[in-house]
């Protein structure tokens, strides 16, 4: 027990301080080359955060977790929208690895991006960097959102960067209250009940799919199943304390844009069939501990460039530490840039909405 207790801290120490370090050391020398170029700052943040990823990945296959994948490919290359289950509210500490199995042989090539609540984005650390990274946060406002969303996609569309949104339609973690409730609004709909997956919302995920395929710009839309078979970790807590599942199951589903529909209401039902299979598939996995059969799941890949990344982050990480404690001007540039994302998050809707903003004015400038 105390081994598990010291791996969870450890690991989340090393996540955590692997995130600060690079947004100190990295992300923030960065920021000149908004002013001077807004698409060259974003492909730059685009390959720090993927690059990233590799060391969770890491860090979860040092401690033993294994990840498995199974179904589609994922094209990094691809403008995609991404749905997947929210079994619990750790989900995303897994799908990293997911991702670097799924986009193989490509490494740290694919650009996804979150749709999360907006609170994360006030988190030291990881919500800054998240916001530098081009996530989009709601409010559950919708013509705030809406707002937002839109900004935030046309923006992409100018930038012409072929990027993954993440979505999670069901809005919330699977547990005995949201169950009950998904199973209510069901009743009252006409929708049969499910035990292991909610009800999906669908304004969210029905204006992103339309606002790209009206911009000609949808690929595809992919859908995430993700699934426990043995310990299922309910919260960071969990992660902490070591309390880890030995294995995370994805299966990857992949929908050509021909077949996704355009029309609203045709998109909202196409949407519901979709958790519909998807319960089915969970209630098969409850019973079988997996997706396809281990003769189907994907091979692990080499972890050459994995090596690499536990390597270089944990130094950088190491190097952060010691100059905190032992440089003056490290500790002045830690806290400028803390006061400054500090400010943006109560002053503003974000960093991400800023470097929109002053993308169109910059192109107005210099793009005459």
């Amino acid at each position: 027990m105390m081994r598990g207790f010291l791996c969870g801290t450890l690991y989340c120490a090393l996540w955590y301080g692997s995130i600060v370090a690079g947004f100190l050391f990295i992300a923030c020398p960065l920021l000149p080359l908004l002013l001077l170029s807004p698409p060259r700052f974003r492909k730059c943040g685009d390959l720090l955060f993927s690059c990233w990823e590799l060391y969770p990945t890491a860090l979860l296959e040092m401690i033993g977790v294994r990840v498995i994948i199974s179904g589609d490919h994922i094209s990094p290359n691809e403008s995609a929208i991404m749905v997947m289950n929210h079994r619990t509210r750790v989900d995303w500490n897994f799908l990293w690895a997911a991702m670097y199995q799924a986009c193989m042989p490509s490494i740290a090539a694919h650009k996804l991006k979150f749709i999360l609540k907006d609170p994360i984005r006030h988190i030291p650390g990881p919500g800054w960097i998240m916001q530098m990274n081009g996530f989009l946060y709601i409010t559950r406002r919708w013509e705030e959102d809406k707002g937002r969303l839109s900004r935030t996609l046309d923006y992409l569309v100018a930038l012409k960067r072929r990027t993954q949104l993440l979505i999670f339609p069901e809005g919330t973690d699977l547990t005995a209250s949201n169950i009950r409730k998904s199973n209510s609004y069901a009743e009252k709909n006409g929708l049969p009940r499910h035990e292991y997956t909610l009800h999906p919302k669908t304004t969210g995920f029905c204006y992103l799919t339309r606002h790209f395929q009206h911009a000609g710009y949808l690929d595809a839309v992919y859908d995430l199943t993700i699934g426990y078979p043995d310990y299922i970790p309910q919260s960071e807590i969990d992660l902490i304390t070591g309390k880890m599942p030995k294995e995370v199951h994805f299966n990857v589903h992949r929908i050509a844009s021909a077949d996704v529909p355009e029309d609203e209401n045709e998109l909202k039902c196409w949407l519901e069939k979709r958790w519909q299979y998807k319960e089915e598939m969970l209630k098969r996995f409850s019973e079988t501990k997996s997706f396809c059969g281990k003769d189907n799941a994907w091979p692990m890949p080499d972890g050459i460039s994995l090596k690499i990344a536990l390597v270089f982050w944990t130094i950088l990480t190491g190097t952060m530490v010691l100059m905190l404690l032992t440089s003056p001007l490290f500790q002045i540039w830690t806290l400028a840039h803390a006061i400054l994302f500090i400010m943006l998050s109560i002053f503003s809707t974000g960093f991400n909405q800023l470097e929109i903003g002053w993308y169109w004015r910059w192109k107005s400038i210099f793009t005459r």
